[in-house]
């Protein structure tokens, strides 16, 4: 593979890398075989790398590994064997590269109808009883067999990737048509006849072949939910628990928990990270957040720590607190987010979902211990005490930039108020 966008400048960025390679090591980078710089050029490498279309194929890591072992098997040549140091980074980084697969896929669409052929974006609508091996492709699926279809073509180096690019433009096609729908016309349309989107099903066409249709990682059929596991008599009490916390709650904080309980529900019934982080934040910040600030990530992740604190609860690590929020920071304020890996904001979402959970699980609690009536009454409750407890670790773990910028929001107070946890 000797042919693909920037290459030359990819093969460039290998060389800084193997000029330290050729440098004596200090006895810190024994044992890895490559000096600081050298470490630092290949993440950055990899990191660019693995967002690179011919590249994509592979993980962070692997490249990142496979790029470690070539620098290391350079540095191990005897300085009469090595080739010039561009033809071997050319090879280091063209024996990575892959060209990447290009398909049409099909995306079943449900509550809607569309005349056969109609463009929106990138996506085309098509019914697929036009087409007789692309109708056969559906066919198993008997009554389910979508009416409506939306046509992407793709290129990437996983199917994984193939999928989710084709769903992000099929979605955004859809999303494009309901305002469309709901603005483009001068009579009045009703939100429940905008209420189309995905169905679930797809299947995709590499040259004139069809594959097999079948659904995407979540079936969009609901599971009947019958709660006779083994820990169903814990999981009894635990939600008794949790639903007395609930219903204790102060008619003043009610509003504020309720807003939260509903973003979280929009963050649980969807499988995309561009909704779940989101949704998930605007519910702390309705917990944690009643003053109006710039500096909300900041206070949302002390403040959010504090609470465990409080309580002498684990708590999440910090930095990741951040990391997700100036994601949904990106998200909310229209920065694109195209570089993001997809796989990496799933798994984040899902984290950003449990940590949530657990936030709000801990902060009914601590608004009955303190009996609390306000959610003032909660955030000056931390700002007093458990969120300086929260800043200490923070600069203890390089978090002093997040504690900074907290600081300019609630000024350091002395304590005020008991703590909950003591006796």
């Amino acid at each position: 593979m000797h042919d693909y966008p920037n290459r030359a400048d990819l093969i460039g960025s290998v060389l800084p890398a193997l000029k330290a390679a050729r440098r004596a090591l200090t006895p810190e980078a024994a044992n890895a075989g490559l000096d600081r710089d050298a470490a630092r050029q290949l993440d950055r490498l990899a990191g660019r790398l693995v967002q690179h279309l011919h590249f994509e194929h592979q993980t962070y890591g692997q490249i990142r590994s496979a790029l470690h072992q070539e620098v290391l098997r350079y540095r191990a040549m005897a300085p009469h064997e090595r080739p010039p140091a561009r033809e071997f980074a050319a090879e280091a980084v063209d024996k990575l590269a892959k060209v990447p697969m290009h398909k049409t896929i099909y995306l079943g669409v449900e509550n809607l109808e569309l005349p056969h052929g109609t463009v929106v974006g990138n996506v085309t609508f098509v019914n697929p009883s036009r087409d007789a091996e692309l109708q056969a492709a559906f066919s198993w699926l008997r009554e389910m067999t979508p009416q409506l279809l939306c046509e992407v073509d793709v290129s990437a180096g996983t199917e994984d990737l193939l999928r989710e690019r084709a769903r992000d433009l099929a979605e955004t096609a859809l999303g494009l048509l309901r305002q469309h729908n709901l603005f483009g016309f001068m009579s009045k349309i009703y939100l429940d006849q905008v209420r189309y989107g995905l169905d679930g099903t797809w299947t995709s066409r590499e040259g004139s072949k069809y594959a097999r249709a079948g659904w995407w990682r979540n079936k969009p059929s609901p599971i009947p939910a019958k709660l006779d596991h083994p820990n169903l008599s814990t999981w009894m009490v635990r939600l008794s628990e949790l639903s007395e916390l609930y219903t204790s709650v102060a008619p003043g904080l009610r509003q504020r928990v309720d807003m939260c309980i509903g973003w979280l529900d929009v963050a649980a019934m969807s499988d995309r990270w561009r909704i779940i982080i989101p949704a998930i934040f605007s519910g702390m910040e309705a917990l944690l957040v009643p003053e109006s600030t710039g500096l909300k990530a900041e206070v949302v992740t002390v403040r959010s720590v504090a609470v465990h604190i409080a309580l002498d609860h684990h708590f999440f690590d910090p930095s990741e607190i951040m990391t997700a929020y100036r994601l949904r920071s990106d998200l909310v304020h229209g920065t694109p987010t195209s570089e993001v890996l997809e796989g990496d904001a799933t798994d984040a979402a899902e984290f950003r979902r449990l940590w949530a959970f657990g936030v709000l699980c801990d902060y009914l609690e601590l608004a009955d211990a303190i009996d609390a009536t306000t959610v003032k009454d909660i955030t000056a409750y931390l700002d007093q005490g458990k969120c300086n407890d929260a800043c200490e670790w923070l600069k203890e773990h390089g978090g002093s930039a997040v504690v900074a910028e907290y600081r300019k929001v609630a000024p350091l107070r002395e304590i005020a108020r008991p703590d909950p946890s003591a006796g």
